[in-house]
């Protein structure tokens, strides 16, 4: 998560949460075997084992995705989020190299791995577009492959166990694909997550960062320590092949009523709260500039009794308060508090829409802009599945006409 869209500079906070990796043109996939290729790179193991002779090229519709981003890299045309399933694949499938021959799984080890097999198949591209689709797949693992074992068998590395327990959140999560990240944030409390980006996203001061979270400042540490822990347990069992933790049980569900909508709430000029109840009020604020996709915005209300929940009905777009900070779409949110707190606190799902503008931290505010999203085209990214929080936000852009195709988007 750059500062900047296609910035190629690199932040501990941009690591961290998996959106700062910028290829720069020079990434391809590899794996431990052609058999063990076909399952990472999408190639179809019956088209693999016909005889050349015997293959046709397939439709560009059915072609494997990473032969398609193979071509582009060698042609130095890959786009933003082609650079990122580029990078989640060759992280996947040199983890897996390390993984297969019993490696050490030390992040310097993935990370000098990954890049010795980038170097070594882009030196070859011209190599690979001499070779038959079928075959080249499988040559670009064996490049990938050999590099990943010379990085291992380098006595003088130094690679060791213990690294992983001296890294940083910041340094484990450069190993993670984009995806890998989202699901690990997704799979955290909500309170661990938001305290997971002010942590290691917001640069502010202890008392900012409790304030938001709504904690005191001593508990800050120990909450701290929580969130590494469970990054390197999610770290560890991919290390071990072993299933990822499981998401954690949250607090019996408490029965309440449906609430206001975030819209309501924001609309000064919305109908007038029951008689009884005292009206609530919201303050919507980012968490970092270097904060736009995903769980990118804290909401604070006052005034919400604990019986009833927050609800959100369907995306909403907030306007910053101040001029020159992108625009945000709302799309999801969940309670950080406990319903009984005087400030209610809520961690919002948000995709920025603006690519030239700057993000927003805890002290920039942002207003309702519409009830509804009414671009057709930023409804059918939001509604995408397949794509990781950057890849959304990269999309909605490109919807937005402030910023060019991406790739992936549909």
């Amino acid at each position: 998560m750059p500062s900047k869209p296609n910035s190629a500079a690199r932040s501990a906070s941009a690591w961290f949460f998996g959106y700062g990796k910028r290829l720069g043109c020079t990434m391809v996939a590899a794996g431990v075997a052609a058999g063990v290729a076909a399952g990472f790179l999408g190639a179809a193991p019956a088209a693999a084992q016909q005889p050349a002779a015997a293959q046709q090229p397939a439709p560009a519709q059915q072609r494997p995705i990473a032969a398609i981003l193979l071509e582009r890299l060698c042609a130095e045309t890959l786009r933003p989020n082609e650079e990122d399933r580029l990078f989640g694949l060759i992280s996947l499938t040199v983890r897996a190299t390390i993984k297969y021959y019993g490696g050490v799984f030390s992040p310097d080890l993935i990370d000098d791995a990954v890049q010795d097999s980038l170097d070594a198949i882009t030196g070859a591209c011209r190599q690979l577009a001499a070779t038959d689709e079928a075959h080249r797949l499988g040559r670009a693992v064996e490049l990938a492959r050999d590099a990943t074992l010379k990085r291992m068998q380098d006595r003088k590395a130094g690679y060791n166990i213990r690294q992983t327990d001296k890294a940083t959140a910041a340094d484990l999560s450069q190993e993670l694909s984009a995806p890998e990240i989202d699901a690990w944030l997704d799979a955290l409390p909500a309170r661990q997550r938001v305290l997971a980006l002010l942590l290691y996203a917001a640069g502010q001061t202890p008392q900012e960062m409790a304030v938001a979270a709504g904690l005191p400042v001593p508990a800050l540490a120990a909450a701290s320590h929580r969130v590494k822990a469970d990054l390197l347990k999610f770290f560890r069992a991919e290390a071990d092949s072993a299933p990822p933790p499981p998401i954690p049980e949250g607090p019996a569900m408490a029965y309440r009523e449906a609430g206001p909508t975030l819209a309501a709430l924001l609309n000064p000029g919305g109908a007038a709260p029951a008689a009884g109840r005292i009206p609530a009020t919201v303050r919507i604020t980012g968490i970092s500039g270097d904060v736009y996709a995903g769980w990118s915005l804290l909401a604070t209300i006052r005034g919400l009794p604990a019986d009833r929940n927050l609800e959100l009905g369907e995306p909403i777009l907030v306007e910053p308060d101040r001029p020159g900070h992108r625009r945000m779409i709302v799309a999801g949110l969940e309670e950080i508090s406990d319903p009984h707190d005087a400030s209610r606190r809520f961690l919002l799902k948000a995709f920025a829409i603006d690519a030239d503008k700057d993000g927003a931290g805890l002290r920039d505010g942002f207003h309702l802009g519409a009830a509804t999203v009414d671009n057709l085209e930023a409804r059918q990214t939001l509604r995408n599945p397949n794509l990781a929080a950057i890849e959304t936000a990269r999309c909605l852009w490109h919807d937005y006409g402030t910023a060019a195709d991406p790739g992936f988007c549909r």
